[in-house]
């Protein structure tokens, strides 16, 4: 594969491909949007605390598909967010940002090194910190409650079974 025709070829293809993928994008985004507004329309026939948890799931739901065009810091407060409870080391977040799909690739630094610098420069208000496994830091999303932690966890692993299936 050393001829330069070769790479223009495979380049080509590869072009074809985005520009398929960007069209498939756009009706994958209208069908979201009809499906949200049924979710919603439905949503309003069911009790005030069912309601809430119903639109709480689709607002966890919304943030995981915006999820590949945040930041680092953004994917990052997702991941603690949805890790009720559980203390996370930068390894685990890292780990859980890649089986996510989130793109390292415009990162100068490795991965791992970059999600530990973002991680010691949270807010105090936003995650604690402790210590685990002999002196590693880890850290964890300050939730309000335990109704939120439940619900960001049956988004999650929604979220995962749906890209499992894939």
């Amino acid at each position: 594969m050393d001829d330069p025709n070769s790479f223009l070829t495979l380049i080509t293809d590869a072009f074809e491909k985005l520009e398929e993928l960007q069209r498939n994008r756009e009706s994958i985004e209208t069908e979201t949007m009809k499906i949200e507004q049924l979710i919603a329309a439905a949503a309003n026939m069911l009790p005030d605390d069912t309601r809430s948890l119903v639109m709480r799931r689709m607002e966890i739901l919304r943030e995981l598909s915006r999820f590949r065009d945040v930041g680092l810091t953004d994917a990052i407060r997702t991941v603690l967010r949805q890790g009720t409870g559980d203390w996370l080391t930068a390894t685990n977040v890292r780990d859980r940002l890649l089986s996510l799909g989130f793109d390292f690739t415009g990162y100068s630094t490795n991965p791992l090194a970059s999600v530990s610098t973002a991680l010691r420069r949270m807010k105090p208000e936003e995650v604690e910190t402790t210590t685990v496994d002999g002196g590693v830091a880890a850290y964890r999303w300050k939730q309000s409650s335990l109704a939120e932690r439940l619900v960001a966890l049956k988004g999650i692993r929604d979220f995962e079974d749906t890209v499992k299936k894939k």
